[in-house]
């Protein structure tokens, strides 16, 4: 059975990587033999089979004794909410209860990074756990030592990118750091690396990331006198084509030709083309921003364009407030899981919709485009690659995009070449992109139509040049405009009034849990003492541990503790840095709680003071 599942998990891999498996074959011996690591089975507690290493006359359990899946639970709990389409990464493979419970508890969009630093750990796990089975649709990026590793730097590098950093989760698995120490070290090292880069500019609170709160408390005002994306779902006829224009460097070769549709078929765009677009005398009827970071420059029109900043635009409330701003035109909006959000809705009897929206402002924009229901997306501009060496085309970033050195790039399928170079995080796109139109397609008759004259190959479109495109499905004359323009806020005055009463009341709210963070230091400190004091006390650990969580669920059910929590991602980071050992007594792991949970209580009460008076400039002053 072992060498059947070995043989059916390099299969897996041999898809997802090609050319894994013969790389595992031809150094398999070679870095077995070099590890010299002694693992075997022993049977926990509760009946299940755990691995042990034996490594410089040590015995180290890579799973707890008494229940392996226990401490995996607790730890993927510490992590907090983990949201879709955050980069998850995990260091090590030894208790596979800890990617088991990962997958349970979130989204199939996260992007997961696995690294296994110890190749005999990888090549045991081979025998005994069923890797597609576990890992299903998902995008996972596996690192393991000796065989890919060189390429672990590049991957986080990928993964971290914008406004992804504040949103990642990260956890080792116990016993690594006396296994592997330098691997560990170097591991933890490349996030911090990217994550301070990032967070360069914040100030003395350098680990605090709180520009996704700062645009939320700014732009949620739109929220009250702005409209439903689902709104557009009647507005908009759906017997003409959609046709999603993205950023790609392949733009440059058919761009003129979107002159032509115009007003015979539905344009979306992402933000980044929108320039390019007017420069050749092209309006979209609605494009797409979501990117936190992008400011208003990206829509810096000439006096000429300056009409175009009142183009319809679909965004999120954590969307960059210099460009929402900088915009007047109508807002729509869907449900990005805010609890805030959710109220200001459910005051008035009203619901915000939401859907999966992919992880980039590309994958937002077309998955918009099916929703509204038409039967022919046509992609422009999807390129998922460096098309001619360019990221972007010309016009968008810079008038002329540089080339770019490509040579160590993953190559994927391309529409017009054998094989293009692209990014890890960009072939992600891809793959979502054809796993949705793969699940679409089994409840809709729609046709998909990639114009992309370029790029990386999506699976499930049909390809045609976009002039052919046009020339047959763009026969129907439609007035976009009035569509959009006929229709009325979400909110009428009335309900707008009960909206700016509960902005004001934000304040008050968010210092509650100021209050909570204070309370919850006591009880940690009092926790601290007990376990210290040599004679432990069963029944008050337990009863201090029932506080603990009173008071963590008090803090958790204020509705805007969920933009703290996403801005605290990278002061739980900190917080975690000891808890990569296993304690085998109640004291040891009271202790390392207690530590934990203080710390973590002091940053919530820094941090919340900072939330707090930005509301009280923003949403307390909203008019």
């Amino acid at each position: 059975m072992s060498m059947e599942m070995q043989n059916r998990n390099l299969e897996t891999l041999e898809k997802r990587f090609p050319g894994m498996s013969e790389i595992i074959e031809k150094k398999k011996k070679e870095l077995l033999k070099n590890e010299s690591l002694d693992i075997k089975e022993e049977t926990a507690f509760t009946g299940e089979q755990i691995l042990t290493v034996k490594s410089k006359n040590r015995k180290l359990y890579l799973a707890g004794r008494r229940d392996p899946t226990a401490h995996p639970v607790n730890q993927i709990k510490i992590l907090g909410e983990i949201v879709p389409n955050a980069p998850v990464f995990i260091l090590g493979m030894g208790n596979w209860h800890y990617i088991e419970e990962l997958i349970k508890q979130t989204d199939e969009s996260i992007i997961l990074l696995l690294y296994e630093p110890l190749f005999s750990v990888f090549y045991k796990q081979l025998d005994r756990i069923d890797f597609n089975q576990t890992f299903g649709k998902r995008t996972v990026a596996l690192v393991i030592g000796g065989i890919n590793d060189d390429g672990l730097d590049s991957l986080i590098r990928s993964m971290l990118q914008g406004d992804k950093i504040p949103l990642m989760k990260y956890f080792v698995l116990p016993n690594y750091v006396k296994l592997c120490k330098e691997q560990v070290r170097e591991f933890l090292d490349n996030l911090t690396k990217y994550a301070s880069k990032y967070c360069m500019g914040v100030g003395t609170n350098l680990f605090f990331s709180p520009f996704q709160a700062e645009n939320f408390y700014h732009n949620v005002s739109y929220i009250r006198t702005g409209y439903k994306a689902s709104s557009l779902l009647k507005a908009i006829p759906k017997d003409i084509p959609v046709i999603v224009i993205a950023a790609g460097p392949s733009l440059n070769k058919n761009i003129k030709e979107l002159k032509r549709a115009k007003g015979r078929a539905f344009l979306i765009a992402v933000d980044t083309a929108v320039k390019r677009l007017l420069k050749e005398g092209i309006v979209p009827d609605l494009f797409a921003t979501l990117d936190g970071m992008k400011t208003a420059e990206l829509l810096n029109f000439t006096e000429e364009e300056a009409e175009a900043k009142e183009i319809p635009m679909i965004t999120k409330v954590t969307a960059s407030k210099s460009l929402m701003d900088y915009h007047i035109g109508k807002k729509f909006f869907i449900n990005e899981g805010y609890r805030y959000i959710d109220q200001i809705f459910k005051m008035n009897g009203k619901k915000l919709e939401g859907f999966n929206v992919g992880g980039s402002v590309a994958t937002y924009a077309f998955a918009f485009a099916c929703h509204l229901g038409f039967r022919k997306v046509v992609f422009v501009g999807q390129d998922l690659a460096y098309t001619d060496n360019k990221s972007h085309a010309d016009g968008t970033f810079q008038e002329k995009m540089p080339e770019e050195n490509t040579e160590k790039f993953l190559m994927v399928p391309g529409n017009y070449q054998e094989e293009v170079p692209t990014l890890s995080n960009l072939d992600s796109y891809r793959q979502w992109f054809g796993e949705f139109i793969s699940e679409w397609k089994k409840r809709y008759d729609v046709e998909f139509i990639n114009a992309t004259e370029g790029g990386a190959k999506i699976e499930g479109t049909k390809m045609m040049h976009l002039a052919d495109v046009i020339d047959q499905e763009c026969k129907k004359e439609v007035d976009i405009r009035p569509c959009i323009d006929q229709l009325e806020p979400e909110f009428n005055p009335e309900e707008q009034e009960k909206i700016l009463d509960y902005l004001h009341d934000t304040p008050k709210k968010v210092h509650e849990i100021i209050s909570l963070a204070k309370e919850g230091r006591k009880i940690y400190a009092q926790l601290d003492k007990l376990c210290r004091s040599g004679n432990m006390d069963k029944r008050a650990y337990v009863k201090l541990l029932k506080r603990v969580k009173r008071n963590r669920k008090k803090i958790e059910e204020n509705v805007n503790f969920d933009l703290l929590q996403q801005s605290m991602t990278r002061a739980e980071q900190i917080i975690r840095s000891g808890q990569y050992f296993s304690y085998d007594s109640m004291e040891e792991e009271g202790l390392e709680l207690a530590r934990q949970g203080k710390k973590y209580m002091e940053l919530l009460e820094e941090y919340t003071s900072i939330i707090e008076a930005y509301t009280e400039q923003t949403v307390a002053k909203a008019e």
